[in-house]
């Protein structure tokens, strides 16, 4: 990892910390620190690992700073290597909070220049293609068809129905 990206992290960090008037932790630093080691360890396209995989684990408590510890490092690396960050979270609160409220926060704060999106799993959508087949097939009047293979429970045709047109309808 180049001394300017180290500084372009202790920047970013510093920055927030003294625009939210926050105190530095050291455990925090020491996230920082393991995140950006961690991912300066990954082999570029058409390199070969000459060590172990580069896994980083890092458990700490709720308020402890991970999110900007995890934001300040891995924003800047991706930049450098000209990649683009995907974090996953446990569960869409967690999501939630992170879009609405941490990156942005990270974004106005650190000084970092980076956009962001929210990409969100099929649980969270209808899968209009299956719709349509389960009304075309009178399914939605006569029986459950889950729309995903793996959903459980059924509920009746007199249940189903209105719910499956009120899908359609709003989706035009």
């Amino acid at each position: 990892m180049s001394d300017e990206l180290k500084d372009i992290i202790r920047q970013a960090y510093g920055s927030i910390i003294e625009r939210k008037s926050l105190t530095p932790r050291w455990g925090q630093r020491q996230m920082i620190a393991e995140i950006a080691n961690t991912l300066s360890n990954i082999p570029l396209p058409g390199e070969i690992s000459a060590g172990p995989p580069a896994v980083c684990v890092i458990e700490a408590g709720t308020g402890t700073g991970k999110t900007i510890a995890y934001a300040v490092a891995a924003i800047p690396m991706a930049q450098a290597l000209g990649k683009r960050l995907i974090v996953a979270t446990a569960t869409i609160a967690l999501q939630e909070q992170f879009v609405n409220k941490d990156l942005p926060d990270i974004r106005q704060g650190s000084g970092l220049e980076f956009s962001f999106a929210l990409a969100k799993g099929r649980r969270r959508y209808v899968c209009l293609s299956k719709l349509d087949r389960i009304m075309a097939q009178g399914q939605g009047e006569s029986g459950f068809l889950p729309l995903y293979p793996d959903e459980m429970g059924t509920p009746s045709a007199a249940e189903a129905l209105p719910v499956y047109s009120a899908m359609l309808d709003a989706m035009g």
